[in-house]
C-alpha cells in the first residue's frame, strides 16, 4: 500500500482543530466512519487501544457530510454524550474520501511515523482483519525510531 498520508485538520466534537502532518512520533491509526458505519468502530477502537495502549495514536473521524448547519450542534452534543475521547468530524467529507471510506462501511487505516500510509481495510472487525492491521502496527513498532523518520 505504502502510499503518503495527506496532512490534514479537522476540528473535533468541541469545536479544537487538531492538526494531522507526518512524520509523527506514534504510529498513527484513523479510524473513520460515517452515519451508517459509526457503530463499526467500536469493534476496532477499544480492541487496538487495548493491544498498543499509548504506543499508537489512534483517531477517531466521524464523516458526516451533508449535514446542514442547523442539526451540527445536535451532532455534537450527541458525540459528546456518546464519546469519551474527541471526535473529528469531517463535515464536508474531503478528508473521508481522501482516505478512502466507502459510504457504510468503516475504514481503519494505519500510518507509519514517517507518514507511509502501510494497511487500510474496511468494515467490521473480523479475526482475520484485525490480524491483518494489529500486524501491520506491530511491524512499525518494531522499526527503529531513527530508521522509521528516514524512510
Amino acid at each position: 500500500m505504502s502510499t503518503q498520508a495527506q496532512a490534514f485538520s479537522l476540528d473535533d466534537h468541541h469545536g479544537v482543530t487538531h492538526v494531522y502532518a507526518f512524520p509523527r512520533d506514534l504510529v498513527t491509526v484513523l479510524c473513520f466512519g460515517d452515519m451508517v458505519s459509526a457503530f463499526q468502530l467500536a469493534s476496532w477502537i477499544e480492541p487496538l487501544y487495548l493491544k498498543f495502549r499509548d504506543q499508537i495514536d489512534i483517531v477517531g473521524i466521524a464523516a458526516f457530510r451533508g449535514v446542514p448547519e442547523l442539526f451540527r450542534e445536535l451532532v455534537r452534543t450527541s458525540i459528546e454524550k456518546l464519546s469519551p475521547k474527541e471526535v473529528l468530524i469531517d463535515w464536508d467529507g474531503v478528508v473521508s474520501e481522501a482516505y478512502g471510506l466507502t459510504f457504510g462501511q468503516c475504514r481503519i487505516v494505519v500510518i507509519a511515523p514517517d507518514g507511509a500510509m502501510v494497511q487500510a481495510v474496511n468494515g467490521t472487525a473480523t479475526p482475520a482483519s484485525f490480524q491483518i492491521i494489529t500486524d501491520a502496527i506491530a511491524a512499525q513498532l518494531a522499526v527503529p525510531a531513527d530508521l522509521a523518520h528516514s524512510r
